[in-house]
């Protein structure tokens, strides 16, 4: 009977699903192809290099003279990767930022195609604050989480979205140097439109004209849980 009380065991847990699942790690030994495409305008670059805290990164160089240096979208087994309907995402990412002025965006999960909205969830530097914004449909940007960041500090983001054009449906999470934060109207999970026709992932520095930025970016990865991107 212990012996088939095993078998049985083994067999459910071959037959239960794994819910966990990582879908892709921006590893920068694999160079730029892991991203869809780069937006970074010249003469800014985007390149691994190796930080003594963390490793292999990425970093991300926006001179004052130009307005952005991002990576738009991502790239899993050489073809561009689409977010779908329905389903639940984590995105997760070490950042330090070498200057804490004022900019446009640090991360966008931001439309495209026949969009709606500018962008479902954006983080931008602030007044020497991280801060996200909700951008709603037919309304200004709205502030909905921030926390104080400085220049030359490593911090870890992990930001879970559920997809749903219905207002009412999709939701975010964010976990910030690997604590749950609360949102401005004190809920833990923001209720929101987060999928608009096109949605993908962009991380590096948009804005901040006139300032010299650098972005270093480690351990980008993508899953469905947060314990795929957790703070390593």
């Amino acid at each position: 009977m212990r012996v088939l009380g095993a078998v049985l065991v083994a067999l459910l847990m071959m037959a239960t699903p794994a819910h966990a699942a990582m879908i892709w790690t921006g590893d920068p030994a694999r160079g730029t192809a892991v991203f869809g495409n780069m937006n970074c305008d010249s003469p800014g670059s985007v390149t691994a290099v190796t930080d003594p805290a963390k490793g292999r990164v990425w970093r991300y160089t926006k001179p004052g003279s130009s307005n952005r240096c991002e990576n738009h979208g991502i790239s899993v087994n050489g073809k561009r990767y689409v977010f779908k309907g329905g389903e639940t995402y984590w995105l997760g990412w070490h950042s330090k930022l070498t200057n804490a002025a004022n900019n446009n965006a640090t991360f966008q999960w931001k439309s495209y195609g026949n969009h709606k909205q500018n962008f479902p969830v954006v983080l931008k530097m602030i007044n020497g604050r991280i801060h996200m914004l909700h951008s709603p449909l037919g309304g200004s940007d709205r502030l909905i989480w921030s926390a104080p960041v400085k220049a030359d500090e490593w911090h870890h983001f992990a930001i879970g979205l559920f997809l749903s054009p219905d207002t009412n449906k999709g939701w975010v999470e964010i976990y910030f140097d690997g604590q749950q934060q609360t949102f401005t109207n004190n809920t833990k999970r923001y209720v929101a439109r987060t999928l608009d026709d096109i949605n993908e992932p962009k991380w590096g520095i948009y804005g901040g004209r006139g300032q010299n930025m650098t972005n270093f970016v480690a351990d980008l990865r993508v899953g469905t849980t947060y314990s795929d991107v957790a703070s390593r």
